[in-house]
């Protein structure tokens, strides 16, 4: 958060924070980071925030939240709204409108909010900055894919020059007049290295001649370079042995495999190796297995089916009964903001005539088998009563569990009783 200050009074000042941005007439700093605050938490949040002091106290505004496909917008006073679909332009304005005016756009690819008579050459003439959170004292804002003071258009980089590829030229190579004898190399004497005093030096020659003489050595038999070198033994050592039998490998196999296979035979049953099945014992394992399967399918059909889960619901003070599935948000004109953990809440209007019930005051889900109810930042708070229990204030953003029975209390006489279908 940065500290801007002041240049002028009377300024509109701009307030960004995440994919909304909020311009407002002219407000103090402290007011201003309430704002900010107020921006960050959500759509709702900012205009509960403007109007907290009463609509005759209302500053004149213009609210963006913009995504992907659809952007919301709020206006207030002189602020006018331009939207830029696939469609062409229209405008947004509250001219006539003693509150606000609030709509969405579907396909929205630009909005700007500018002041309506607010003339200020100098101003317009400066370039757009991009803003992306904080505050700054500025009269106009636009969004498309960015929040900044004014969309800049991008410079487009000159496209590099290729040089023209032209075709291969031949170029014929002069004729030889005469072709020149190659030279015939010239042998040069290498200097002989020199041979210290008592060291006696063979020369290289009769080395090369000594080992090529070795290996043209023909073999005394001629067949000797098929068995290699002859290798002497004893009679002892040269003597045929029977091979002793080696004791097979042990294998052990899992329990699941010993635990399932044929018991092996005794002694006395004769030489039968305990895996071989004759003939008269196939009525018996046939017997057999048929008792398992219906044992197994006795034991399946014993077990209790599951109990399925309840179906909770609510029943409102005029007679309503709303069910949570989906979750629903309860409020005087209630706005519901899908998650990315689960389904998108549903909207349920109450009455106020004191007013004492926000916009989106309270929202009620199903986690699991239990009820939440969770306040949702509300003007007056939310009281709960559980069945044989004193009423108690819901903190602010707290998710709380309640049972079947419970009543919320939203205030001005506005309660919700929360049941369940037996």
């Amino acid at each position: 958060m940065f500290d801007v200050q002041q240049t002028t009074a009377g300024d509109w000042a701009v307030v960004a924070a995440g994919a909304r941005a909020l311009i407002v007439e002219g407000q103090d700093a402290t007011a201003l980071r309430g704002l900010a605050a107020a921006v960050s938490s959500g759509f709702a949040e900012t205009l509960e925030a403007l109007a907290a002091d009463g609509f005759a106290r209302t500053p004149s505004f213009g609210l963006i939240e913009g995504a992907a496909g659809r952007a919301m917008i709020a206006v207030r006073g002189p602020v006018t709204a331009t939207v830029h679909t696939h469609e062409g332009e229209r405008s947004i304005d509250a001219d006539g409108v003693s509150t606000w005016l609030e709509q969405q756009v579907a396909e929205a690819t630009s909005v700007t909010l500018a002041v309506t008579g607010l003339a200020d050459g100098a101003a317009s003439a400066r370039p757009a900055l991009p803003l992306a959170d904080g505050i700054v004292w500025a009269a106009g804002v636009s969004w498309g894919g960015q929040t900044a003071v004014q969309a800049a258009a991008p410079v487009a980089a000159p496209e590099a020059k290729r040089a023209p590829i032209t075709a291969p030229v031949l170029v014929e190579a002069p004729a030889d007049p005469e072709q020149q004898p190659e030279p015939e190399p010239v042998l040069v004497p290498q200097a002989e290295p020199e041979v210290e005093a008592g060291e006696t030096r063979i020369p290289d020659a009769t080395l090369s001649e000594v080992t090529h003489a070795d290996a043209a050595e023909p073999d005394a038999t001629g067949y000797d370079h098929l068995f290699g070198a002859t290798m002497m033994r004893s009679v002892e050592d040269a003597a045929v042995r029977p091979a002793e039998e080696a004791e097979p490998a042990r294998i052990d196999l899992p329990r699941f495999i010993t635990d399932s296979a044929p018991a092996r035979p005794s002694a006395e049953a004769g030489d039968h190796d305990g895996l071989t099945i004759m003939s008269g014992s196939l009525d018996g394992l046939r017997a057999q297995d048929s008792a398992q399967h219906t044992a197994a399918d006795g034991a399946q059909e014993a077990q209790p089916p599951a109990a399925p889960s309840p179906r909770f619901f609510v029943d409102l003070a005029d007679g309503r009964r709303e069910y949570l599935e989906p979750p629903i948000v309860v409020g005087r004109a209630p706005v519901a903001s899908t998650t990315a953990r689960g389904p998108a809440p549903r909207p349920v209007t109450v009455d106020s005539a004191e007013r004492d019930i926000s916009r989106s005051h309270t929202t009620i889900a199903v986690e699991g088998d239990t009820v939440v109810v969770t306040d949702l930042h509300s003007r007056n708070g939310t009281m709960i009563v559980l069945p044989g229990k004193p009423p108690q204030k819901l903190r602010s953003g707290e998710p709380t569990a309640v049972i079947a029975g419970t009543v919320v209390d939203l205030g001005s006489g506005v309660t919700l009783t929360v049941g369940e279908d037996a």
